[in-house]
């Protein structure tokens, strides 16, 4: 685990809530690739953001650790993202992540901690060992600095080992019910979660997540010979493609094999965020996009099928 500073080159501040995230264009062998990192430092703090990467095999955070270091130069797009106090409000807060889960947490708690806001909040960090978990001590210090943060450290694979479930959670947080919870973490660990927080009484509309788990888009819809075909058109290059009703925008624009920047492919980064000059879609996404940008006729291609023919302002 690594944590990188990163500053502007023009030595501009990065405005950005806590549990936001950046996209980051990182060159490899097989050309350029991109992934989201959340922000793990407090948004309070002037001299850049810090991100916090685990290093996984494949494409990403490895390169990361092996060639991003002090003077290097990296592509980044953002702040993107609606996670954390300003996109959920709440009195009190349950904040549950699972391993690098953890990070957008550390943004929220050190902010609050920074602007002397006295949040209330239980951290429930969840491990597979102690020497898994991130930020161990500093989560302690945040404790003495504001009050009302109680931290609980759950590990699955050692001696002792407590499981987070239903059962657990409530105990842990018996007072559930009445917070905003905010998770973090793998899918299936999110799942379980979810499903907890609703079984104890906390409407939707005060559970929020984010994932760092890409690797399952929606599946596409194989065309059959009745599947309308739209146009889909780039004002700029003036390049023209076709895509199946059933298919995303984003996914007909890599079959032309056309440029448009994208990450998640699931509606949630934000990245292949783009106008709309006119034209239907249907788009089901995941908090990438905020209700006035689609007022004003953006779209996520990689979470948007066509129901006519379509102009983007590429």
């Amino acid at each position: 685990m690594r944590t990188f500073l990163l500053t502007p080159d023009d030595g501009s501040r990065i405005e950005h809530d806590p549990g936001q995230f950046m996209t980051f264009r990182i060159e490899t062998d097989a050309g350029k690739i991109e992934r989201c990192y959340t922000i793990s430092s407090s948004a309070a703090r002037d001299g850049g953001i810090e991100i916090t990467v685990k290093r996984q095999s494949g494409a990403g955070s490895e390169q990361l650790h092996t060639s991003l270091c002090r003077g290097a130069r990296i592509e980044a797009l953002g702040p993107s993202g609606r996670f954390g106090p300003a996109a959920w409000p709440g009195d009190a807060y349950a904040l549950i992540a699972a391993g690098s889960g953890v990070t957008p947490m550390l943004s929220i708690l050190r902010t609050a901690a920074d602007r002397g806001i006295d949040i209330d909040a239980v951290l429930i960090q969840v491990a597979p060992q102690t020497a898994d978990l991130i930020a161990a001590a500093e989560t302690d210090a945040l404790a003495r600095r504001l009050p009302n943060l109680v931290v609980v450290r759950l590990t699955t694979r050692e001696a002792r080992s407590t499981r987070l479930d239903a059962g657990t959670l409530m105990r842990i947080v018996p007072d559930l019910a009445r917070r905003t919870v905010l998770c973090c973490g793998p899918q299936g660990f999110m799942a379980m979660v979810r499903a907890a927080t609703r079984a104890a009484g906390v409407p939707p509309e005060r559970y929020g997540e984010e994932s760092f788990d890409f690797s399952s888009p929606e599946a596409e819809v194989a065309p059959s010979m009745e599947t309308p075909v739209r146009s889909v058109t780039f004002a700029k290059s003036g390049q023209v493609f076709s895509c199946a009703e059933t298919s995303t925008i984003l996914s007909a624009v890599k079959q032309a094999g056309l440029p448009l920047p994208s990450s998640c492919a699931r509606g949630m980064c934000g990245t292949c965020k783009t106008f709309k000059h006119s034209g239907e879609v249907t788009m089901s996404h995941d908090g990438g996009i905020r209700q006035r940008e689609i007022d004003r006729g953006f779209i996520l291609p990689c979470v948007s099928r066509p129901l006519t023919d379509i102009v983007l302002d590429c």
